[in-house]
C-alpha cells in the first residue's frame, strides 16, 4: 500500500527540545476504536526498536513491506514517539499531540486505517506541532521553530556537510545558490544504478509534494486575474463534485490551507488500480472525491493530497487549460525552467533520475503514470534555482499576490497596491517524498537565499541534509 510516509517532511521538525513542557507526560487514552486500537499496536512497534515487530504489525493489517521499512527508518532517526494528547479522534482518523524520544521535538501525528478489517493503514504524517504542513506550500516570514542563521554562516559550512553526506552514500544533487548565483554545486551517486549513468548538477528529479508550491502559485495568478476567489466553493468551478457537502462548503481558501476534511488519494483503491491508467487529474478524484469530509471544512487541518487534486482541477476551470499546461505556459516558461514538467513514466526523457527503495528496487511500479497538482512531477536543481529567483522578484506574480504566497497576509483585489513597497520577506521550505523519492526547496527572500537538494532515494535522503546544511550541524 502506498501512502503518506511518517518522515515525509522531517527536515522541517525542528520545534527545539523542551517544546512540550507544557504538556502531561502521561500518555493519553487511546479511543476503543478500529484506529485507536491500531495506533496502540503501531506505537508499540515503533518504539520496539525492532523492524521484525514493524513488519509484523503491517503484515497482520495487510500491509506491504515497504511499509515498515519506511516507519522502521522514522523510528532510528526519531527514537520513537511518546503519546501526550489526543488532539481529534473519529472512528478510522485520529490525531495525536506527541514528542520525539531522541530530541524531545513536539510533533502532530495523523494516523488512519481503512474501515473495513483488518484496518490496514491508510495515512500516517507528521508534522510539527504549529508548523507548516507536510509538503504544502507553507511558506512564513520566520519558521517558528528556530532563528534564521545567516546565509553566509550557511554557504561557509555547506561544504563540508555536503562532502560527508556524499562519503556516506548520498545519491543525488545539491545546490545553494545566492542572488541567483551558485555558491555551491554538488552531483554524486547514480542516476540509474544498472546502467551506471551517473548523477548530474542537471538530471530531472520527481518532486514529490514540491509541486503543491506550483499549483499554490498558480491560484495566486488566478486571483490576480480575477478569475477565483479565495471565498468561492468548490461547487463553483466543480459543480459535479461527487461529494455534495464539500462543494457546497470547502473554498478555494480551505483547499490551499489544507482546512477542507478532503482526505488523501492513497489507499487500496489507488493500490489495486494499474497506474498506466492514471494520466490527468481527473483519473485521480474516483480515489478520493466520493468520501466523507474527515471534519466540518475550516475546523481543522490535516494533510491533503485530494485536496491539491482538487486545486488543480480549478485551475482547469477557471483558466481553460489543463493543469500541466498552465503551470508549464505561466509558471515553467516564464521562470526559464526548461527541465520541468510532470513528465509521463512510459515517454522517454533524457537525463532523467530513477528512483530506488532501499538504495536497490526501482521505484517505477508505485509511481502513477504522470503526477499531479499535488506532486510528482519533475526537475532540476538550476530549474529550482530559476523559480526561486523568478518569485523572488515576482515575476510570476505581483508583490502583494508573491507576498501572500510567501506566508503573508491574504491580498486585496480593491486594493492592488497594498504590500507592494518595502523588501518582499517570506520564504518557503517544502519537500516531498515517497519511496525512492526525496527532495526538498528552501527559499529565504530577505537572505536572497536559494538552497534545493534532490535524491532518488527514500526519505530523508534530502530533507535530512538540507536540515543539516540550514542548521550546520
Amino acid at each position: 500500500m502506498t501512502r503518506t510516509r511518517l518522515f515525509l517532511l522531517w527536515f522541517i521538525l525542528t520545534i527545539p527540545a523542551g517544546a512540550f513542557a507544557q504538556g502531561s507526560s502521561t500518555p493519553p487514552v487511546l479511543p476503543e476504536t478500529p484506529v485507536g486500537r491500531a495506533l496502540a499496536l503501531f506505537v508499540k512497534a515503533l518504539n520496539s526498536g525492532s523492524l521484525a515487530e514493524m513488519e509484523k504489525f503491517h503484515k497482520d493489517r495487510g500491509g506491504e513491506a515497504d511499509m515498515a521499512q519506511q516507519d522502521f527508518g522514522f523510528a532510528q532517526q526519531s527514537g520513537g514517539l511518546d503519546l501526550r494528547r489526543v488532539a481529534k479522534a473519529a472512528d478510522f482518523e485520529i490525531d495525536v499531540e506527541a514528542v520525539t524520544r531522541k530530541t524531545g521535538r513536539a510533533v502532530l501525528l495523523h494516523f488512519a486505517v481503512e474501515p473495513t478489517p483488518p484496518h490496514a493503514v491508510s495515512d500516517v504524517g507528521v508534522r510539527p506541532l504549529g508548523g507548516p504542513g507536510p509538503g504544502g506550500p507553507r511558506g512564513g516570514a520566520e519558521r517558528g521553530d528556530e532563528a534564521p542563521r545567516p546565509a553566509a554562516d550557511i554557504i561557509a559550512g555547506a561544504a563540508a556537510i555536503v562532502d560527508k553526506a556524499v562519503a556516506d552514500g548520498f545519491s543525488g544533487v545539491v545546490l545553494i545558490a545566492q542572488d541567483g548565483k551558485p555558491v555551491l554545486e554538488r552531483a554524486a551517486g547514480f542516476a540509474n544504478r544498472s546502467l551506471e549513468v551517473k548523477n548530474r548538477i542537471d538530471t530531472k528529479f520527481n518532486l514529490g509534494s514540491i509541486n503543491k508550491t506550483f499549483t499554490k502559485l498558480a491560484i495566486a495568478q488566478l486571483l490576480e486575474a480575477g478569475k477565483v476567489s479565495l471565498d468561492d466553493t468548490l461547487g463553483k468551478y466543480l459543480p459535479d463534485f461527487p461529494n455534495v457537502d464539500a462543494a457546497s462548503k470547502v473554498t478555494v481558501a480551505h483547499l490551499v490551507e489544507m482546512r477542507s476534511g478532503i482526505g488523501d488519494f492513497f489507499g487500496r483503491e489507488f493500490d489495486a488500480t494499474p497506474k498506466d491508467r492514471i494520466r490527468k487529474l481527473a483519473d485521480y478524484l474516483p480515489f478520493f472525491a466520493s468520501k466523507p469530509l474527515a471534519f466540518e471544512p475550516g475546523k481543522g487541518e490535516a494533510y491533503s493530497n485530494g485536496g491539491y487534486v482538487t486545486l488543480g482541477l480549478i485551475i482547469e476551470k477557471a483558466s481553460g487549460q489543463s493543469y500541466y499546461d498552465y503551470v508549464r505556459d505561466h509558471i515553467f516558461k516564464p521562470a526559464g525552467m526548461t527541465d520541468t514538467d510532470a513528465f509521463e513514466l512510459d515517454a522517454i526523457v533524457p537525463n532523467l533520475a530513477v528512483g530506488y527503495v532501499g538504495k536497490v528496487r526501482s521505484n517505477i511500479y508505485t509511481l502513477p503514470a504522470r503526477g499531479s497538482s499535488a506532486g510528482g512531477g519533475y526537475s532540476t536543481a538550476p530549474d529550482m534555482v530559476r523559480f526561486g529567483e523568478a518569485v523572488m522578484a515576482s515575476r510570476l506574480a505581483s508583490r502583494p499576490y508573491t507576498a501572500w504566497y510567501l506566508g503573508g497576509p491574504r491580498p486585496d483585489p480593491k486594493a492592488p497596491g497594498v504590500g507592494v513597497a518595502g523588501p518582499l520577506r517570506g520564504g518557503l521550505g517544502v519537500a516531498g517524498g515517497s519511496p525512492g523519492v526525496n527532495a526538498a526547496f528552501e527559499l529565504n527572500a530577505a537572505q536572497r537565499l536559494v538552497i534545493v537538494v534532490l535524491a532518488n532515494d527514500d526519505p530523508p535522503a534530502a530533507e535530512s541534509l538540507a536540515r543539516r546544511i540550514r542548521l550546520g550541524s
